[in-house]
């Protein structure tokens, strides 16, 4: 991938502050303790911390299993699609970092953070009514 591209996932992900509001919702709670377990899984990748990444890839995981269960019953096919790419893309991250292949780590740590852009712009137009998106292209 080329080294832009790699910046912008970068500069999107590190822009994005840590805010603790006074009063969040619990999934307003849930979506920042996704937001800085992927930071802190961004670092680990950076300095090819395989223990680490294992690590954090695991709590992301967890967190986003327990959040898709909550959400199961009363959510949309859509929905269920974006958050499943997500799950995927962190067991790929998972494996890649068992193996010690840094390049499949990274590729799907891309993959991951485009799930969370499309699973975050599929929210916002259903919102907006429009829910017409085009296909997710999962980095291989």
């Amino acid at each position: 991938m080329p080294l832009r591209m790699n910046m912008l996932v970068l500069g999107l992900v590190l822009g994005f502050g840590v805010v603790q509001p006074s009063a969040q919702t619990p999934l307003q709670a849930v979506m920042r303790e996704k937001l800085a377990n992927t930071q802190r899984l961004l670092g680990d990748v950076v300095r090819a911390d395989y223990e680490a990444i294992g690590r954090n890839a695991a709590a992301l995981g967890q967190i986003s299993e327990t959040e898709i269960a909550s959400w199961q019953a009363r959510s949309n096919p859509d929905y269920i699609r974006n958050a499943q790419l997500f799950l995927d893309s962190v067991k790929g991250i998972r494996d890649a970092a068992l193996r010690k292949d840094i390049e499949a780590v990274r590729q799907r740590y891309v993959n991951l953070i485009s799930s969370c852009i499309r699973c975050h712009a599929y929210v916002r137009d259903a919102r907006a009514g429009s829910t017409v998106l085009a296909p997710l292209q999962v980095l291989q």
